[in-house]
């Protein structure tokens, strides 16, 4: 059978890379360290990019580990992003650190994606020149069409990560202001009553006085 069907079909059978991608929001405890295990393939590339969303200094520790060998390693780090080819197909462990913080925990959105470039072979059968063409170009547009899909899912990312973060310093700015204006009222409440407290000591001793 030939005919749209069959270019279709020679399209969606055509592999180019696979991508598998996993995004996480967690909350790192003061004081505390968490590590998040991936299985690897040997020649995959890989990709780690994570942004501390809230907490202190928006500041935190990250460790990539492959076969016990370190190969990232940021300190006091807000964000970032790192790209590697794994080369021994083993776990890869990535840890996130906060034991410099004793007092405030830390809320860290993390993304690992894993791309392998291996093509597989193509599908079996004589080579049509008319197909082969219009494969060609129908396998373009797909693929200028998914590059530029994960381009905007990766701005909407980065823009709701920077709304989230946002909203968290406008949350702890908000609370910071509350406490210290309790904390203005309380003080001008007891300079009012000490002042009250002096000046009913003034007319006491006045009238001590005169009964003298």
């Amino acid at each position: 059978m030939e005919g749209p069907w069959t270019a279709g079909l020679v399209v969606l059978t055509c592999y180019v890379a696979v991508s598998l991608a996993g995004e996480l929001t967690f909350e790192l405890a003061d004081n505390d360290r968490q590590c998040f295990y991936e299985d690897v393939d040997a020649g995959v590339k890989c990709t780690l990019e994570y942004q501390v969303l809230a907490g202190g200094n928006y500041d935190v520790d990250v460790v990539v580990f492959e076969e016990a060998k370190p190969i990232l390693k940021r300190v006091r780090s807000t964000s970032g992003e790192h790209k590697w080819t794994s080369e021994s197909g083993t776990d890869v462990v990535m840890c996130f650190l906060n034991k410099f913080s004793i007092v405030t925990s830390k809320k860290i959105w993390l993304r690992f994606e894993m791309e392998d470039p291996r093509v597989s072979p193509p599908p079996p059968g004589p080579p049509v020149p008319w197909l082969h063409e219009a494969a060609t170009f129908m396998e373009t547009s797909c693929v200028t069409a998914h590059e530029n899909l994960k381009l905007v899912i990766d701005y909407q990312t980065h823009f709701r990560l920077r709304e989230a973060q946002g909203r968290a310093f406008a949350e702890s700015l908000n609370e910071r202001v509350n406490y210290w204006s309790i904390a203005q009222t309380v003080i001008l409440i007891l300079v009012g009553i000490g002042q009250v407290v002096v000046l009913r000591s003034f007319f006491t001793e006045n009238k001590k006085h005169q009964g003298i």
